[in-house]
């Protein structure tokens, strides 16, 4: 066996996992997202709405189009790509992601963290503290992530977002394009 074998040999599946594989990454973000939508003591959200809102909060160029340069800005300083290349299987990664949404608000309510009520879910007062002692960067983007989603998704009823969902799932809006060779420069910019 060559060096690069042994090196090969010694790679588990645990080290390639994407971050949303990992349960404790999908319940930090959840619990931030309750935060930002449904903070403790405040309003709810629904199981299915919350499906839409996680998704599109990590993956918000689903939804924000190329015309909104100023939404598409934040989500840029903020460290969110559009090219990259999970973008290219949108739908399949929401159906997964939905199947493990229940388990993890079940984790959610079992870890203090959310709370279910009659009408939804909602982030109790030891989730808030959870997040305000939360430090990495990536809170303060994902955060800004869910505050543009938000801003977008909020004055759609329950009917209107699914239909909004699935117009954005099954349309590729998002072109994969690995070198940037499709990137047009918007005619204001100075090249």
């Amino acid at each position: 066996m060559t060096a690069g074998n042994d090196y090969a040999a010694g790679w588990s599946a645990a080290q390639s996992r994407a971050p949303e594989e990992h349960t404790t990454f999908r319940l930090t973000q959840l619990v931030i997202l309750l935060g930002e939508v449904a903070p403790a003591n405040g309003r709810t959200i629904d199981l299915e709405t919350l499906g839409y809102y996680d998704f599109f909060a990590a993956n918000p160029f689903v939804i924000v189009q190329r015309e909104d340069a100023r939404d598409r800005a934040r989500l840029h300083q903020a460290a969110f790509d559009e090219r990259q290349l999970t973008y290219a299987s949108s739908g399949s990664r929401f159906a997964n992601r939905r199947k493990r949404l229940q388990h993890d608000c079940a984790l959610l309510v079992a870890y203090g963290l959310g709370e279910r009520l009659a009408d939804g879910y909602a982030q109790t007062d030891r989730g808030a503290e959870f997040v305000e002692g939360l430090t990495a960067l990536y809170v303060d983007q994902y955060r800004e992530s869910v505050t543009v989603v938000h801003a977008r998704l909020k004055s759609l009823s329950a009917p209107a977002l699914a239909r909004k969902a699935r117009e954005w799932l099954s349309t590729p809006s998002l072109v994969l394009d690995l070198y940037g060779s499709t990137e047009q420069p918007d005619p204001g910019e100075a090249q």
